[in-house]
């Protein structure tokens, strides 16, 4: 045994490179991404509609919660796809190569505070638009006064990481 490692051991540093390339190399290829969801997304939509009880919520609106859910999703990404608000009918949305982030608010009054619920739902057109929706678990914000924008940024933080997550981890 002890010959046969002496023989092998000028070899191990050269097999260890060659071994370490072949893995930087399968992780830097998107066709072997391991979800064909997240596979060659060029740019990231964001779509938010939020449904506010009793009318229009006064400090939370449609563009606002896109404009921050963006801004917050840009953050969480060092490098990768373009983070964008979209308009709804942009013709972006239909793209293949556009993730369509769809963020669901719902504010309710409850016990003389107010309730801020979010969800986010994940959907592709084309050939990746084949592969089930995903959804990331809802966050909840209670509101006590006026929206505080720190902890509504924390809270689309927690809702998002996920995503940014796998977005990272799939070229």
């Amino acid at each position: 045994m002890t010959r046969i490692l002496s023989r092998l051991r000028p070899a191990l540093p050269i097999a260890a490179s060659l071994f370490i390339l072949a893995a930087e190399a399968a992780a830097m290829s998107p066709a072997n991404s391991p979800l064909p969801f997240f596979q060659r997304i060029e740019r990231v939509g964001m779509l938010c509609a939020v449904d506010a009880e009793g009318g229009p919520a006064m400090d939370v609106g449609d563009d606002a919660l896109c404009g921050r859910a963006a801004a917050v999703l840009s953050g969480l990404l060092a490098s990768g796809p373009a983070v964008t608000a979209l308009a709804p009918n942009d013709a972006r949305i239909a793209e293949p190569g556009t993730l369509l982030v769809l963020v669901h608010a719902t504010l309710r009054h409850e016990e003389g505070r107010r309730l801020l619920a979010l969800a986010a739902t994940l959907q592709r057109s084309g050939a990746a638009g084949e592969a089930p929706f995903f959804m990331m678990p809802p966050q909840a914000l209670a509101l006590s006064g006026r929206l505080d924008e720190s902890r509504l940024d924390a809270t689309l933080r927690r809702l998002l990481t996920p995503l940014g997550g796998a977005l990272r981890a799939n070229p």
